[in-house]
């Protein structure tokens, strides 16, 4: 292994998490993409509060790609990174101009060699790491592939324990699970893992019926909810922002 990839995964090992959540998936992937030297990663994550059950959305991207990524109108079944969280083992295409997925290949960016990982939180798949646009070589090679299948795993455990530390560190959030009768640790680990939309409802009632509880009406607990939505939009706002720097 060069020293400078060891270097960029011994920095991935010991990744600290500090502000933002999503400015820490961004700094994963700048940080594998220099590890693999690639011009492109994508790492996606299942949301499970959509309206259409459970679906990958991009969740931070280090590189380029087409605005539609976004919104990943994909089929689940159709999509390179739901074949690879459902098969659960790393994908390596040489050319996907020349490939099954030739019919995707804008999701990735064109043609050329690619990579896409399973991520895993505590055993269970819960996103993909996509790699693409080698530099400087044609393709990817294996000691790529086992250095991409090692990064998936670190920005898994990475994920899961920045999650934990910060769910255990919110006062707020103890409260919601205490309400819930959930304050035991194996229900606020197991919740905070594999159950997130469960989490944020729980958040959700605890919000209200604290803000009842302190005597706000019903208006100005909508207007409470409205703030909410307008600090989700401003953070969404500032992050499309930055991406169209970079």
């Amino acid at each position: 292994m060069n020293p400078q990839r060891q270097a960029k995964l011994l920095e991935l090992a010991g990744f600290e998490p500090t502000g933002r959540f999503e400015d820490n998936l961004y700094r994963l992937t700048c940080i594998t993409g220099d590890a693999l030297a690639a011009r492109r990663v994508s790492l996606m994550l299942l949301d499970t509060g959509s309206d259409e059950g459970v679906k990958l959305k991009l969740a931070a991207l280090y590189g380029e790609l087409p605005e539609a990524a976004w919104r990943d109108d994909t089929p689940h079944e159709e999509g390179v990174a739901h074949h690879v969280l459902h098969q659960g083992e790393c994908l390596h295409v040489k050319d996907i101009g020349h490939s099954r997925w030739r019919a995707l290949a804008r999701r990735l960016g064109g043609t050329g060699s690619f990579i896409a990982c399973p991520v895993h939180l505590a055993g269970k798949p819960a996103g993909v790491l996509n790699i693409s646009e080698p530099s400087e070589r044609a393709n990817f090679t294996p000691s790529d592939i086992d250095a991409a299948e090692l990064a998936a795993r670190l920005i898994g455990r990475i994920i899961h324990v920045a999650r934990l530390d910060r769910m255990l560190d919110s006062r707020f959030a103890q409260m919601a699970f205490t309400l819930e009768g959930r304050a035991d640790s194996c229900s606020v680990i197991s919740l905070s893992t594999h159950e997130p939309d469960k989490v944020a409802r729980m958040l959700a009632k605890a919000f209200f019926k604290e803000m009842r509880h302190c005597g706000f009406t019903p208006n100005q607990i909508i207007r409470a909810a409205g703030e909410i939505i307008s600090e989700l939009t401003g953070s969404l706002n500032r992050h499309k922002h930055r991406l169209g720097q970079d």
